[in-house]
């Protein structure tokens, strides 16, 4: 474990800045800085950081907190952890005491299959460069490719053993277990606990994450074999989903955003062809289509992106597929074909970093233009394939978000097509149209309409979304008293450790009351517990902590180590918070009678002996609301079976009930909310 005072260095050595452009474009707003949010699929920036908070929030789907959190979030990883890459991040030593038996056992999957694939790749590493057969083998392929040694060990590339097991018993040997050797795909289980390594006799490619975490491998055998597969990789698991990940991308990161740039090549070797070449800036989707969580990564870093592929008859067939999502993700997308009978290996290799650049610069074309020409070459003179021609124009155009940049390409397309402007621009909106018409029917799917509820997988994670956006704005089934609770626990996190002073109007004494004992005080006056229970535990932690020295509630809940916890306490701390309306009424300051700093203090403490006790009395409003409810269902059910005793009962129960909303009501006065 993490001391505490290391805790606390870390924390005041990270900056939200300094740790969110890691892994963001990050570009000045007012005192503040936005970006592209990574946790959703953001189009236009809501991702904000505040350098003065030292805390990041998306506006959109709500996901933030502190550098720690960031890091627990976006590297998938546990608190200690994100301390530890901080630590690292920061030049701090940490110094770790000895984990019991039990906290090594609460180690989560995610964290293990890390590690062990941490440990996979020093070992594919080390025989890659240490043992004879990976000498013989995979260094000799390596340097058949002429690849330097340096690009070799920047890459972290490796060679699995021939034998069946060899990594397998190595790793067992090492302490692994064999669930998470499974679980990796570092190793296949077969019948009869039979054992075998999915990457023997293969050079190792590994995938990184964005931090440099070991997410995957891809393996390449070398030897001639019709039944054997060339390439195999690590399998779908809890911590690698190819759809989410682009090799290369670790290494490429600070220079797509040096050149606002990004490279887009097909295979492992052309990305570490053109880095020895001196062009870093690139990516690869690793032979496969480009999935949404891909664009995301790209677009995170730049909205340009230059698709590079042989330029031959399959090359341009691939240049055309695929692009469109991209189009519809706002990037800015240009085509390079390479000369025939070269790829991005090869042809990098003959290239300096300059003429590299040259050759792009001379030779990369708008995808909008390049598709129309060669569509246009197709189709000769055919006039049913030229209608084809204006409709595969139609529906790349509609794609793209901005409509400035739709005319432009409306008015190039027209006069390669020679067609009328119009044509395109009815038919584009058109497309538009239906689009639109069809988002809308995913996310509004007609109740009268079974058909409509059945949702695809990308329709789901529209829903997610949504979800995600709304979980902090309206009450749950499970917890319908979660606005109210949470309007509470609004002064426990921003005034809690504050006290509320008025004057007695008996003795005329000063009384102070602390935020926090008032609440606790008041709710266990009338015997109330806060149904959500991480409400409730925020509470009761804030009653534990706050006649501690130093103890700042919104510091401390901010920088909890659990993240949920954190999550609220900056979804709390951030302007976009609203409370009840009567929140919103500005305090008139007046200058001529006391200072500023007076004036604040003296309007902070009017808000709080209003307002405080006002959210009390909502929130005990809701709670009667709540049980007449009940009452009214347990009526109409007493009713049902004729059973005259209990609708007296309950009668009697209602009418307390209507006193004590009478009573509360008072309180009120003209602000009581309308039941729930």
């Amino acid at each position: 474990m993490i001391d505490f005072l290391t805790i606390e260095r870390i924390q005041s050595a990270a900056q939200i800045y300094d740790v969110v452009s890691d892994f963001i474009t990050l570009r000045k707003r007012g005192v503040n800085f936005v970006g592209l949010c990574p946790f959703h699929e953001d189009k236009t920036p809501s991702f904000y950081v505040s350098p003065s908070k030292n805390i990041c929030k998306c506006f959109a789907c709500g996901e933030g907190g502190t550098p720690i959190h960031f890091i627990m979030k976006h590297e998938q990883l546990a608190y200690a952890d994100a301390l530890k890459y901080l630590a690292k991040k920061y030049g701090i030593e940490v110094q770790e005491t000895e984990l019991s038996d039990e906290q090594k056992q609460a180690q989560g999957d995610r964290e293990a299959m890390f590690i062990l694939n941490g440990f996979a790749q020093k070992t594919f590493s080390f025989n890659l460069f240490h043992t004879e057969e990976g000498q013989n083998i995979g260094l000799s392929y390596f340097k058949e490719r002429n690849f330097r040694e340096d690009i070799v060990k920047k890459f972290q590339l490796g060679y699995a053993l021939s034998e069946r097991d060899a990594f397998t018993k190595e790793a067992l040997k090492s302490g692994y277990k064999k669930n998470y050797l499974e679980k990796t795909g570092l190793t296949i289980v077969g019948n009869n606990d039979y054992l075998s390594d999915r990457f023997r006799g293969r050079v190792i490619f590994p995938v990184h994450t964005l931090s440099g975490k070991v997410v995957a491998f891809g393996g390449r055998i070398l030897k001639k074999d019709e039944k054997t597969a060339k390439y195999v990789n690590s399998p779908e698991s809890e911590i690698y989903h190819k759809s989410n990940e682009l090799y290369g991308i670790y290494f490429a990161r600070q220079a797509m955003v040096k050149q606002d740039k990004c490279f887009l090549v097909e295979g492992y070797t052309d990305v570490i062809s053109m880095h020895q070449a001196g062009i870093e800036n690139v990516v690869a989707s690793s032979g496969t289509a480009l999935t949404p969580g891909q664009i995301r990564l790209i677009h995170r870093f730049t909205t340009n992106v230059t698709v590079l592929y042989d330029g031959d008859s399959a090359g341009i067939k691939a240049a055309v597929r695929g692009i469109d999502l991209l189009l519809e993700a706002g990037l800015n997308i240009k085509i390079v074909l390479l000369p025939e009978g070269e790829d991005p290996d090869s042809f990098s290799k003959k290239q300096s970093a300059s003429s590299f650049h040259t050759y792009i610069n001379d030779n990369e074309t708008d995808f909008v233009q390049f598709k129309a020409n060669l569509l246009i070459q197709d189709a000769g003179n055919d006039p049913v394939k030229k209608a084809k021609i204006v409709n595969e124009i139609v529906e790349t155009i509609a794609l793209i978000p901005e409509e400035i940049i739709r005319l432009m390409y409306v008015k190039e397309c027209a006069f390669l097509l020679d067609i009328d402007e119009r044509v395109l621009v009815r038919n584009i909106m058109k497309k538009r149209q239906e689009k639109s018409l069809q988002k809308k029917k995913t996310l509004y799917p007609d109740p009268e309409k079974p058909e409509d509820a059945l949702t695809s997988s990308s329709e789901n994670e529209t829903n997610t979304k949504l979800e995600t956006i709304s979980a902090f704005q309206k009450p749950s089934a499970a917890f319908p008293l979660d606005p109210y609770e949470k309007n509470i626990l609004y002064f426990v996190i921003r005034f809690g450790e504050q006290y509320m002073r008025y004057r007695d109007d008996e003795t005329q004494e000063m009384i102070y009351l602390n935020v926090i004992d008032f609440i606790v005080s008041d709710l266990t006056e009338d015997e109330l517990v806060f149904n959500n229970p991480l409400y409730k535990r925020i509470l009761e932690e804030a009653h534990e902590n706050y006649t501690k020295e130093g103890f700042v509630a919104e510091e401390y809940f901010r920088n909890h180590p659990d993240p949920d916890i954190s999550r609220i306490a900056v979804d709390i701390s951030t302007d976009s918070y609203m409370l009840s309306p009567i929140h919103a009424k500005p305090e008139k300051v007046d200058l001529d009678d006391e200072t500023v700093e007076e004036q604040k203090r003296n309007a902070q403490n009017k808000m709080l002996l209003e307002k405080v006790p006002y959210e009390m009395f909502n929130y005990k409003n809701a709670i009667l609301n709540l049980r007449e409810k009940k009452i009214h269902e347990e009526l109409r059910s007493a009713d049902e079976r004729k059973d005259f005793e209990r609708q007296i009962e309950l009668l009697r129960d209602l009418q307390e009930l209507h006193e004590s909303h009478v009573a509360i009501g008072r309180q009120l006065g003209e602000r009581i909310v309308v039941r729930i």
